[in-house]
């Protein structure tokens, strides 16, 4: 009886042993495979690029010598996901960038309110202070020359790496600025507030020609548009120049009520994505822009800027001066992602009122005329005046 009993425990031994390393190997099997389990309809492919970033993954936390920081390779994963597309306009952006890109395309930055530029001489000169700002109410003038921010020197530095020093000071504090004016020196001390960008600047010209430049599409372009184009209306203007060179884009919203304030009734553009679902922007058309009007476009002209130059020339309300445009003919879309982030992917083509698709082509002007770099006058410009008159 006795070595009956050692037998079975024996064998109730060596079964519980197996039924673990069963249960082992299901469980790091499951762990392993969490993701093709749970996305049942992934490719192979998918289901072993998971389990290629789950190995580098463990590879790294096994062997690598220095320290790891998992955020910023979980970041860099995500942007080299989205490279892997080989669509320059398609790209990853972190929490923070997603947050400032959001904001600057609502047509708000944190800042003092100016716009600066290099001069002939390689300083870094106050371009404009724009109007009820902190810089402007500090004082600060179109002309004036920046010297120092928060006493670090700056002459030397880009005007991009200006800007991204200032960009850096949080809303409610405070930036010390050492400018000049008149070859002498002051300090001011400025607050960072919400600022609204200035993408429309306008003036009146010869003649009653009314200009009005617009340098990108924000969330706030169209109302700043309104603004311009009723003052220099007010003002008894006859003929417009819409300057758009090297304007980038930026929201098609921005872009289609803008255009509703001159275009005629119809459709304004319209997209269509990958399964052929058509998607229209229309006008109207009870604003219709009854004076001459020429508009200005180089190679820098691109997406939203080509929209209007689009809508314009397939609407005969103007002429199109300049060269050919960029041929930006896609549109994209931003998603945010739940674990923080956001991806901005290409998800239709945009189409002319006329059909036309100006992906890699841009838009050729019905007066073509180019502006050499040495120019000493604006060329393009005269020349649309020239059509205009």
């Amino acid at each position: 009886m006795g070595e009956n009993k050692k037998l079975n425990d024996r064998l109730k031994g060596f079964l519980l042993g197996i039924l673990t390393a069963l249960i082992v190997f299901c469980v790091a099997f499951l762990i392993r495979n969490r993701d093709y389990i749970v996305h049942r309809d992934m490719t192979p492919t998918q289901a072993g690029a998971r389990k290629k970033i789950s190995d580098i993954y463990h590879t790294i936390d096994g062997a690598y010598l220095g320290k790891i920081d998992d955020e910023k390779l979980t970041e860099y994963m995500c942007a080299g996901l989205v490279q892997g597309l080989g669509d320059k306009y398609s790209t990853y952006y972190t929490q923070e960038q997603y947050e400032k890109i959001m904001q600057s395309a609502g047509g708000h930055y944190s800042g003092v309110g100016v716009a600066i530029s290099k001069d002939d001489h390689g300083d870094i000169q106050i371009e404009s202070a724009f109007e009820n700002t902190p810089a402007d109410r500090a004082g600060i003038k179109s002309g004036d020359i920046l010297l120092k921010i928060n006493d670090e020197d700056i002459t030397k530095l880009s005007v991009s790496d200006v800007v991204s020093r200032i960009s850096k000071v949080k809303e409610g504090e405070t930036v010390s600025l050492i400018l000049k004016r008149d070859n002498n020196p002051y300090s001011v001390d400025v607050t960072v507030e919400e600022v609204e960008s200035v993408s429309v600047s306008s003036k009146m010209l010869a003649d009653k020609t009314g200009y009005i430049r617009i340098s990108e599409f924000t969330g706030v372009t169209s109302e700043q548009f309104r603004s311009a184009y009723k003052k220099l209306n007010d003002a008894g203007m006859k003929s417009m120049v819409i300057d758009l060179r090297s304007n980038p884009g930026g929201l098609v919203t921005g872009v289609c009520d803008t255009l509703r304030q001159i275009l005629p009734k119809g459709i304004i553009v319209y997209t269509e994505d990958k399964y052929g679902n058509r998607e229209e922007q229309t006008c109207d058309g009870k604003n219709r822009i009854d004076i001459p009007l020429a508009v200005l476009v180089n190679k820098s002209s691109a997406s939203a800027a080509e929209i209007f130059a689009g809508a314009v020339k397939d609407y005969g309300i103007g002429t199109i001066v300049g060269t050919d445009t960029y041929g930006k003919g896609v549109v994209q879309d931003t998603y945010q992602l739940k674990e923080g982030g956001a991806l901005k992917i290409t998800v239709s083509h945009y189409f002319t009122p006329k059909g036309h698709n100006i992906n890699g082509k841009g838009i050729t002007p019905d007066v073509e005329i180019d502006l050499p770099e040495d120019s000493s006058e604006d060329v393009q410009l005269d020349k649309a005046l020239g059509v205009l008159n």
